[in-house]
């Protein structure tokens, strides 16, 4: 990774919103100190222990290290490793596994802004949102923001930059411009906390207490209900005028006392739309499967609560859609059934004493989404996410342990 004080993939003048195509959304990286450069940092969970499958090769300065991973992208994305060398009070150094290549080295170091109040306490720098699509990952440039707390013991981060386009409401033909930012910084745009500013007026600036919103399924605007429908990547964005909808809630028959529950729905056309346990979805009418879901549990023994991821990525069998009518109310559990399975190599019956034999499990929901992430503990910022695996160990009919091994989410 190339050392970088900030990038410019596209500049906008400040606080006017210049004239876009209706048909075209582009990323535009403002200069330090724009009003739009990020929004609000989240705390990142450092950790003392280095993640087990990570390699440091880095010529730290400090004597002192704290590590965390950030997944920007799909849940089935490997983890970009975040490790800041605290040097002494109030410097310290970042490194950036940008290339997600899980080696920390001299060439991962970012320096520090430009515009920083002191150095080394803001970082900024290309990082790419991976998206995993069956055996392929797409990359999409992207940037984000560091910056160190002035007690030089948190660290906070951001997706930096928006996307810019524009969108037309009912008969309308104006397009009006947008901007979309990521809230969560997870490097998806369509979640309950990601940000869309439209221009409604046309007067090319943009006034945030009447033209910022939250993402959500169906939008007030000037006295007319429109719905949202976007991609998760950010890559399209539509304002139709409100037809009909139904109202979906989740419920959870999972065994153990869940404390969250949340769940992507995908339609048809690819919109995604984000629900909650025990907050009815107005959704437009349409046919719809899960794409993520989420569930928190309390520990049986009081311990940190135990967290599960399951996307589709990996997903097993054809998918399940539900067809949610005008004026319907309907309850879905996207947990369901859970399935357990096991694949092992085909030399597994012929494999020598020495002989490696790959042995993996997969954990399923009733739909067929494979878990891709598990945790303890309740994370400060959806994109962090804390280190957790298995020992899967091979033994003979009679139980002696022939071989084991311990395996983790990348």
């Amino acid at each position: 990774m190339v050392l970088v004080t900030s990038i410019v993939l596209a500049l906008a003048s400040c606080g006017e919103s210049p004239a876009v195509d209706a048909s075209r959304w582009r990323f535009v990286l403002p200069p330090a100190g724009d009003s739009f450069e990020h929004p609000p940092f989240r705390a990142i969970v450092l950790d003392r222990e280095r993640p087990e499958d990570v390699a440091e090769k880095a010529a730290f300065r400090g004597t002192t290290r704290r590590f965390a991973q950030l997944r920007f992208g799909s849940p089935g994305s490997i983890r970009v490793t975040v490790v800041l060398d605290e040097v002494g009070p109030g410097d310290a150094d970042l490194y950036v596994d940008a290339n997600r290549d899980r080696k920390i080295d001299d060439r991962d170091r970012v320096a520090p802004a430009a515009a920083a109040p002191a150095r080394g306490r803001i970082w900024r720098l290309p990082l790419d949102v991976a998206m995993v699509e069956g055996e392929h990952t797409r990359l999409t440039p992207r940037a984000v923001a560091f910056r160190l707390g002035t007690t030089g013991r948190t660290l906070g981060y951001a997706a930096a930059g928006y996307l810019e386009g524009a969108v037309t409401l009912g008969d309308d033909p104006r397009p009006r411009s947008v901007r979309r930012m990521d809230g969560d910084g997870n490097g998806l745009m369509s979640d309950p906390q990601d940000r869309i500013w439209i221009d409604l007026n046309g007067d090319g600036r943009w006034d945030g207490a009447s033209e910022q919103f939250l993402y959500a399924t169906v939008l007030n605007l000037g006295g007319s209900r429109y719905v949202l429908r976007s991609d998760t990547l950010g890559s399209r964005l539509a304002l139709e005028p409100l037809v009909g909808t139904g109202t979906v809630r989740l419920t959870a028959k999972a065994r153990g006392t869940v404390k969250e529950l949340h769940a992507t729905l995908v339609g048809r056309d690819g919109s995604a739309y984000g629900l909650s346990l025990g907050e009815p979805t107005v959704l437009p009418v349409g046919e719809y499967r899960f794409s993520t879901v989420s569930v928190t549990l309390d520990d049986p023994d009081g311990g940190p609560a135990w967290s599960f991821l399951f996307s589709d990525n990996g997903a097993k069998g054809v998918p399940k859609w539900y067809a949610i009518a005008k004026d319907q109310s309907k309850e879905l559990d996207p947990l369901g059934t859970l399935e357990m399975t096991l694949t092992i190599a085909e030399n597994a019956t012929t494999a020598k004493a020495g002989e490696d034999v790959t042995v993996q499990p997969g954990l399923y929901t009733g739909d067929g989404l494979l878990i891709n992430v598990a945790y303890r503990g309740m994370p400060s910022s959806p994109g962090a996410q804390e280190a957790m695996g298995a020992t899967t160990t091979l033994t003979t009919s009679s139980g002696e342990p022939l071989g084991a091994a311990h395996s983790g989410f990348a």
